[in-house]
């Protein structure tokens, strides 16, 4: 969540909904102790200490949850100067400060509940569970010597607890959805011949500002810009390029709205919906039917490799080479948020595509076919599973945005 903008009271309301999952997630998988071991932590941040936190830090400090024999605690052992400030959320069930050094508590801490097992923030395929750096884990090494043998990765722990979104976060990501939506409606009105991807970005980018909002991520490449067939699409900032009668326009934005973001694809024709090509109707309709079938393959207990699979092989069928990415990814306070994928069983995404899918995961469903004369086409829904299903979190491109210029 983003410290500067985002409400006290939404912060700290969104820690207490996480708190009352840790119990929850730490019995399913039979672990007993939990730290989130930090410093300094507007320099050096934990993706979960939002979470589990919602705050920064100064001096060393550990944040421990224990579970076991129906015996829920929450710590908090900090700094002197830190110990006012978590007193003051009503989080913790012991506050506990020191003065010139954290060992020796710590280590009474953890000789007092004796723990089988002690998970930490690492994890060798989710970067969001990774947020233990290497010299304070060789610190926690030195302190708890005793224990290494019992050092577990915490990322069963952290990756559901990401996933699994709360009222609170729901109701934000979805604001935040649909003022990109907004926003994508009141730019169509703009747009003229031979506009730039420079200036249609910039307006972009003028539209956050007026509303107080920033860029679901770096603002160099957000939104993506592409306009007509030149355009390489991927993580490119806009260029020269210009728009003009009979050729497409693509964008990929979001916006961050108190922490939390949205992440959305849309694609404009330059023209009446009888001028547009044959090749362009096709790969449109590809790419709008892979999304539908990976739609309606989402539901509960599903691995995301499942989902992927549908989708992929149903652009493979229509004649498009393999696109080169994951169907989709979740999307929370970071527009890739971690924990299970959809995606398929390559290397660089290691287990997450086997991970099962859960309630109240918000996702996105993303893919693009590349034509041979007009460009790429692409697109991108975001989407909360439910009980049963899944829907779309704003009304999905149906069709080609068509626009006279």
């Amino acid at each position: 969540m983003d410290k500067s903008k985002t409400p006290r009271e939404t912060i700290l309301q969104i820690v207490k909904e996480k708190h009352l999952m840790v119990k929850e997630i730490m019995s399913e998988n039979n672990i007993d102790s939990w730290i989130v071991f930090l410093r300094e932590s507007d320099a050096n941040p934990d993706p979960v200490q939002a979470f589990v936190i919602g705050g920064e830090i100064v001096w060393t400090s550990a944040f421990i949850f224990f579970n076991r024999d129906n015996i829920f605690q929450k710590i908090a052992l900090v700094g002197t100067y830190d110990v006012d400030a978590e007193k003051a959320k009503g989080i913790w069930d012991e506050v506990i400060g020191y003065d010139e050094g954290i060992s020796t508590k710590l280590k009474e801490v953890v000789a007092e509940f004796n723990p089988n097992k002690i998970a930490l923030n690492y994890s060798v395929d989710s970067v969001m569970s990774d947020g233990l750096s290497h010299g304070l884990f060789l610190k926690l090494k030195k302190i708890l010597n005793n224990y290494q043998d019992r050092f577990i990765s915490a990322a069963p722990i952290i990756q559901p607890l990401r996933s699994r979104k709360t009222e609170t976060e729901l109701k934000l990501i979805l604001e935040a959805a649909q003022v990109t939506e907004v926003i994508n409606s009141e730019i169509t009105e703009l747009f003229k011949n031979g506009m730039t991807e420079i200036e249609i970005q910039n307006i972009y980018h003028s539209k956050v500002e007026e509303l107080g909002l920033e860029t679901s991520w770096q603002r160099v490449s957000c939104p993506a810009v592409d306009a007509g067939p030149d355009k390489q699409m991927g993580h490119v900032g806009p260029t020269e390029l210009i728009i003009q009668k009979g050729h497409t326009l693509h964008n990929d934005f979001g916006v961050k709205r108190d922490g939390y973001c949205s992440d959305i694809q849309r694609m404009w024709f330059f023209g009446k919906p009888d001028q547009l090509p044959d090749e362009l109707r096709h790969a449109f309709d590809t790419v709008r039917d892979a999304i539908t079938k990976a739609f309606e393959t989402v539901k509960p207990g599903i691995t995301g490799f499942q989902v992927d699979k549908v989708a992929r092989d149903h652009v493979i069928s229509q004649g498009y080479k393999e696109f080169m990415h994951a169907t989709g990814h979740q999307v929370g306070t970071k527009t890739h948020d971690g924990g299970a994928l959809l995606g398929p069983h390559w290397e660089r995404y290691g287990g997450l595509p086997d991970i099962r899918l859960e309630k109240n995961n918000v996702f996105t469903l993303e893919l693009h076919v590349i034509t041979e004369n007009y460009g790429g086409v692409s697109l991108e829904e975001m989407i909360v599973i439910t009980d049963t299903g899944v829907k779309f979190l704003v009304p999905r491109q149906t069709d080609f945005i068509f626009v006279e210029l």
